[in-house]
């Protein structure tokens, strides 16, 4: 991948905005971790998270065409790995979503 292909078409100020709303739903987050690619994110089971996530991923997969999300749903809660092509993807996708790591003070 090429490094101009990690290109995000928020603004500034939407980016803010985004980076806000992943912090918010980060508070259900019980774990996260690196794995190949990216990172994969867990949250606890709660009541309107799996809409508030699909929404957010949808918005993401609009911005940023070179990110891939799966998200799995189960009564033990949801699972939620984001993951890109190649060494810069991958780095791109852990720095681009540190501070909800660090706000779940995994990976």
């Amino acid at each position: 991948m090429q490094e101009n292909d990690l290109v995000c078409t928020l603004t500034a100020a939407d980016y803010r905005h985004r980076e806000t709303a992943w912090l918010r739903v980060g508070s259900y987050m019980s774990a996260s971790a690196a794995i190949p690619g990216g990172l994969s994110f867990r949250f606890a089971p709660t009541r309107g998270l799996g809409d508030s996530l699909t929404e957010l991923v949808r918005l993401e997969s609009e911005c940023c065409t070179w990110m891939a999300f799966a998200m799995s749903e189960s009564q033990d809660g949801i699972t939620l790995s984001i993951t890109s092509n190649g060494e810069d993807g991958e780095r791109a996708v852990r720095e681009t979503f540190a501070p909800l790591v660090r706000a779940s003070g995994g990976a």
